[in-house]
């Protein structure tokens, strides 16, 4: 009976013998050692996994900064266009330019296939999200094989819209040219 007594809880506990004094705090002691040595191999291997993680970012970002440079070293499309049409026509030249193309609108105005010729030669307004020079490097990244999501995240983080790197030909109305 006295083990179902146990069981069940009826027991009185007034009958009970204390622990010996010397029992609890080995038991107390012990448990705080053990509680200790988990805690301080525990802060071990989570500072160590910091540090690999921490030298492991510093290898991306290396990296990053390399590629980076990499990318500016590369000589643009757009910058070379740039270049050959401005050493070509000189700001006179323009001028003589715009007077000549003023007098052949005005001699053609009742031809409509000339007309229209001449509205599909006007330049459209805004430049487009490739030429942008807030966008051109991120273009550029992409041709080098940055995975278009990382470079996505790389606009966010500058404060640029992501969605325009799916849409080169798009034409920006605030577009900045060089």
């Amino acid at each position: 009976m006295e083990a179902s007594a146990a069981i069940t809880g009826d027991v009185d506990k007034t009958q009970i013998p204390p622990l010996n004094q010397k029992r609890i705090l080995a038991f107390v002691n012990h448990f705080l050692i053990s509680t200790c040595n988990f805690l301080n191999e525990f802060s071990m291997g989570c500072e160590t996994k910091f540090v690999q993680m921490e030298r492991h970012l510093q290898k991306i970002e290396a990296s990053l900064v390399i590629l980076e440079t990499k990318l500016a070293s590369i000589p643009s499309d757009n910058d070379n266009n740039n270049e050959t049409t401005s050493t070509t026509t000189p700001k006179k030249e323009e001028g003589e330019l715009n007077s000549s193309v003023e007098e052949a609108t005005d001699e053609t105005e009742n031809d409509e296939e000339d007309s229209s010729a001449l509205n599909e030669a006007a330049p459209p307004v805004g430049v487009r999200a490739c030429e942008d020079t807030r966008y051109r490097k991120f273009f550029k990244m992409l041709q080098v094989g940055v995975p278009a999501p990382a470079v996505k995240q790389k606009m966010q983080t500058e404060g640029l819209e992501p969605q325009i790197l799916d849409q080169p030909n798009l034409l920006l109305a605030d577009g900045m040219r060089d």
